[in-house]
């Protein structure tokens, strides 16, 4: 099982310029760089589902939530099994990996867990980045 969390601070007052980015489910890919294409359908309110392509050549069946300032993303199929929570606290973004891989891909599970720790540092980076900088009209 790969678990991790990682925590980034911004200032108070770009929470809920944070939060319009997150909610944004379709512009996941703009941010998370592992997430090569996302195919998803809205299949009731803030109920998503289809399918990931990784930025490594696999893929994984998916139902995102949109929850009250959270977004889940329910791994059920594939090289990917379990969820990753994003949240939005008042000066903190957070994101919480429980994920499992499969028996063939448990000898790199440490690797991939750096991996995918250092790309979520990334990702939640380049949100906070994305809101910092003046809209261009």
């Amino acid at each position: 099982m790969i678990e991790f969390e990682v925590v980034k601070e911004f200032p108070t007052t770009l929470r809920e310029r944070i939060w319009e980015v997150v909610k944004d489910v379709n512009s996941m890919p703009n941010y998370w760089k592992g997430i090569r294409e996302l195919h998803i359908n809205k299949v009731s309110e803030n109920v998503f589902e289809g399918e990931v392509r990784f930025a490594f050549p696999s893929t994984s069946r998916v139902r995102i939530e949109v929850l009250d300032r959270a977004v889940v993303l329910h791994f059920l199929s594939g090289i990917l099994k379990g969820t990753n929570r994003i949240e939005v606290r008042d000066s903190t973004i957070v994101s919480t990996w429980k994920v499992e891989m499969p028996l063939y891909m448990k000898p790199f599970e440490g690797r991939n867990k750096e991996h995918f720790s250092q790309g979520t540092e990334h990702a939640l980076e380049r949100i906070i980045e994305a809101v910092k900088l003046p809209s261009v009209s």
